[in-house]
């Protein structure tokens, strides 16, 4: 019921005039009404002729999106670490995850760093640092996506990096491995090869490699990268390769060319390649191959001098012991390490070459549990270290060998790599599946802590 004694309700209910519109009122609407007429007819004949556009150039965008766009078929002329088996049968294709071609974040992120978190549960596979501080990871996620993290303090934080637009590795197709001269140019790669020069902020796929990418190393002005010819299915796109081609290109460049002297047939392994200032390397099987690392000249293989031969390697026609492989690791100047070991694992012979792979010494036998995979030298120090599927060994005098210690629990399958960054900080990548960590040192590798990449 309405209240009699409310005025504002009286005076609510009274009768209103309306105003009479200002004079022109109705012929400004009757104008303003064709000129909206006109513009939807304009509208949708535009939309139409984008339609017909898009249907033109739709096969050919979706043909561009499928593995091995462009690639054709491999035709090779006359490391990081292994690839990690994975769960999935052989040449079976990985599931395609919408997450994982997601738009980059904007602004674009780099590896000098941002504020925001990586992508959770990156399980990394590969590890570079280009100073004392700073350095990237890349890895998959839970998801089967491929990630990439930076850090600015040697692992104790971490950051979001865009990835390269290629997936995980799927025998022609993916990256699994980087690598990074300085904080502005860097390769992602394994099997394929993408380059930024803009510290991840943007990625292009590289020209002029025929073949997986098994191996890159850079140094000086330089990069080189060993592509091979596989038949490896799914993530073991480094299995059966049968012959292999060097490439190198300019620091600032997306273009390789194929280096003289290093093409042929042979097995070549993630780590193979090493590069200093002085030289670069190249073990194929029990061959070791050497050059310039700013591509002056050709590169050769090593032709032994009569003494002390590697037991992996080949000299005078003579081929390297039955079952006998080399892990490879360049010292200061022209001091070479070799690791020699059975197949079987459980340490091996090092020898050391002070010219360059031209003649070698026995230094002293290795003890160690497992399988070594990779081989690091200190800076500016004697000190050795090694990577096994057991465990982590380092020796100051290329004799003496102890097993280092491990805070946590020891990863499953051991480590695939390690690397020392200064004298005294170092990294280790774990070889197994599902670790989201990267181990690191900062007293010469006798003992070890994991930095989770969070």
């Amino acid at each position: 019921m309405s209240d009699p004694f409310d005025p504002v309700e009286s005076w609510l209910g009274t009768d209103i005039e309306l105003l009479p519109p200002a004079s022109g009122a109705f012929e400004r609407i009757q104008r303003r009404a064709k000129r909206r007429k006109t513009v939807v007819a304009m509208s949708t004949a535009a939309a139409a002729a984008v339609a017909i556009a898009a249907a033109a150039t739709l096969p050919q965008l979706a043909s561009s999106l499928l593995p091995n766009h462009g690639g054709g078929p491999e035709q090779i002329g006359s490391s990081s670490h292994s690839p990690r088996p994975s769960h999935r049968p052989s040449g079976t294709p990985k599931p395609h995850h919408s997450s994982c071609s997601a738009k980059p974040s904007h602004p674009n992120l780099s590896i000098r760093g941002s504020t925001k978190a990586p992508t959770p549960g990156i399980s990394p596979s590969s590890v570079t640092f280009v100073s004392g501080t700073v350095g990237a990871v890349i890895g998959q996620t839970a998801s089967g996506c491929e990630a990439v993290a930076a850090t600015s303090d040697y692992g104790r934080s971490w950051t979001k990096v865009d990835p390269p637009p290629a997936g995980q590795p799927n025998g022609d197709s993916g990256v699994s491995q980087i690598r990074f001269l300085e904080a502005t140019n860097g390769w992602a790669y394994g099997p394929g090869l993408y380059v930024t020069h803009d510290g991840g902020a943007t990625w292009a796929k590289a020209s002029g490699v025929r073949g997986r990418v098994i191996d890159l190393a850079t140094v000086g002005a330089s990069a080189y990268a060993v592509a091979a010819s596989c038949t490896g299915a799914g993530s073991d796109y480094a299995g059966g390769c049968t012959s292999f081609a060097l490439y190198t290109a300019p620091f600032n460049s997306d273009a390789f060319q194929l280096v003289p002297g290093a093409s042929g047939k042979g097995q070549v392994k993630s780590g193979d390649l090493q590069l200093t200032h002085a030289a670069g390397y190249l073990l194929v099987g029990d061959v070791l191959f050497t050059g310039p690392p700013d591509g002056s000249s050709p590169w050769h293989a090593i032709t032994i001098s009569p003494g002390t031969i590697p037991a992996c390697l080949s000299a005078s026609g003579d081929p390297a012991t039955p079952g006998e492989f080399g892990v490879l690791a360049p010292g200061a100047a022209s001091e070479v390490y070799l690791l020699c070991q059975p197949a079987s694992g459980g340490g091996g012979s090092l020898y050391t070459s002070a010219d360059s792979g031209a003649t070698w010494r026995l230094d002293g036998h290795v003890k160690a549990q497992g399988l070594g995979t990779s081989l690091a030298v200190a800076p500016n120090s004697n000190t050795l270290v090694l990577a096994t599927s057991a465990g982590i060994y380092y020796s100051a005098d290329t004799r003496h060998w102890s097993q280092a210690n491990l805070s946590g629990q020891a990863p499953f399958g051991g480590f695939g790599y390690v690397g020392m960054t200064t004298r005294l900080r170092g990294v280790a990548v774990p070889a197994g599946r599902g670790a989201t960590v990267i181990f690191i040192t900062t007293d010469g590798g006798k003992t070890w802590h994991p930095s989770q990449i969070s």
